[in-house]
């Protein structure tokens, strides 16, 4: 399976951090986080995710099937990666990927408001594939009803022009059926027991939404995990990186201690 890969930096920089996207967008989407991040002399690496940009189309879309298509990324011969930013579904597989990465070393992961879904609190419902939320059902409309730039940045004015962009390119790059097939074939949708089992040497934080605004993941989730840092971003949306870059950064950078 061929993945698309944008990066930024580098090439022989000594550090290397790993970023991905959620669904309906696209590894352009980090330009302000990879600005950020090559500034601190990090070579940021950026996959399209399956069914996503420029990456290959697919019938299989669980979970298994994107943590598959990104194992080339960690192979012998490749960078190792030392920092890890996901958004959205990307936290989810970012998740599935830790056991790949070194334990010889502390590697910070920032996952911004995950849709990890603690199974009870999906009603019964709504766990079969024929019903499916509508939280879902606007995913989709992402991708059918594209907004323009000008309406995405009326609607999010902390966005700059360029996130609206890549958020337009990513929705027109991205396949419909990558989304349903990642609605249909990952039922039911609750990924909270990728939290159980954290290497030690992962230090990890966890941004959360505005609870005054549509949150993908609750502070009283990440609170039975003493381990795991979790911050409420006040006045954020979902679009954290999007939104309150800067703090992004900082989170990521806050367990690093100059060399």
């Amino acid at each position: 399976m061929t993945l698309f890969v944008s990066r930024w930096g580098d090439p022989n920089a000594t550090k290397h951090a790993l970023v991905i996207h959620g669904l309906t967008s696209s590894s352009g989407s980090w330009t302000r986080i990879a600005q950020g991040l090559t500034a601190k002399g990090y070579l940021v690496t950026a996959p399209d995710l399956l069914g996503h940009g420029c990456s290959q189309r697919s019938t299989d879309y669980t979970l298994d099937a994107f943590v598959s298509a990104l194992r080339p990324l960690f192979e012998p011969g490749q960078p190792e990666f030392s920092l890890i930013i996901a958004h959205s579904f990307g936290s989810i597989v970012g998740l599935a990927l830790l056991t790949f990465l070194p334990s010889s070393r502390v590697i910070p992961v920032i996952l911004l408001d995950p849709p990890l879904l603690p199974v009870q609190q999906v009603p019964a419902e709504e766990r079969s594939a024929n019903n499916i939320p509508k939280a879902w059902e606007m995913i989709v409309r992402e991708i059918t009803a594209i907004q323009t730039v000008e309406e995405l940045q009326a609607a999010h004015p902390l966005w700059s022009k360029e996130d609206a962009v890549w958020k337009v390119l990513g929705a027109q790059l991205c396949d419909v059926e990558a989304i349903k097939g990642v609605i249909e074939q990952n039922h039911p949708w609750s990924f909270v027991h990728l939290l159980d089992n954290i290497p030690p040497n992962i230090k990890l934080t966890i941004l959360m939404a505005d609870p005054g605004k549509d949150v993908a993941c609750k502070m009283s989730t990440v609170q039975a995990y003493r381990e795991i840092r979790g911050t409420v971003v006040e006045g954020a949306s979902h679009s954290i990186h999007r939104e309150y870059p800067e703090i992004v950064l900082h989170a990521a950078l806050d367990y690093i201690t100059e060399e």
